[in-house]
């Protein structure tokens, strides 16, 4: 059965940040996991990529190219898994499981059977809770498909919304002006 949200913690060591607690009960503990772990590898992943185009932002590089690249690589895989992890433990902590293959959502012994754009839709949004995304973003991201529009995109998120409150799921999809579409999960 394929699941949307099941990442293994990584194996070996873990490198825990101060105060940070995998068993946590705390949803709000995940969530704020979540931002943290998301803003990191956001960096990271930044820097990864100014290093891989040589771009030093016109200071001398004195260390070894190479081995800086290796390292922010293992650095932001690191960041990424823990990542992976709060975003499981948040979905795991809030009773919530989407099985994409199926199409189904399930929370507190409700099960939804939703439409192949909706459960890729939710896919894509669920694993980055609190990023918002345009319309355009959204079906370029979500769907692959430049095709359709924001009034296409719209109907889908307003049957997401009837489904997530039919199962009174802890999460909602909001919209913000200038920021787009995104998942948050209420208390």
């Amino acid at each position: 059965m394929a699941r949307a949200f099941v990442t293994s913690p990584p194996s070996g060591e873990l490198y825990l940040i101060q105060g940070e607690q995998p068993d946590t009960r705390d949803v709000e503990d995940a969530r704020q996991w979540v931002t943290i772990y998301r803003e990191l590898a956001t960096f990271a992943e930044r820097t990864l990529n100014r290093l891989r185009s040589g771009d030093g932002n016109g200071q001398a590089v004195a260390l070894s190219h190479d081995a800086d690249e290796r390292s922010m690589e293992a650095h932001f895989r690191r960041l990424q898994s823990r990542l992976d992890f709060w975003e499981h433990r948040l979905w795991e902590l809030a009773g919530l499981d989407l099985d994409v293959r199926r199409r189904l959502l399930s929370y507190a012994g409700r099960h939804l059977t939703l439409t192949r754009r909706e459960v890729e839709l939710l896919a894509f949004i669920a694993r980055r809770p609190g990023q918002f995304y345009s319309a355009t973003q959204l079906v370029n991201l979500a769907w692959g498909a430049p095709e359709l529009s924001a009034e296409q995109l719209r109907t889908y998120v307003v049957r997401l919304r009837r489904h997530l409150a039919t199962a009174r799921v802890p999460a909602r999809l909001v919209s913000e002006p200038r920021r787009g579409y995104g998942l948050v999960f209420t208390a």
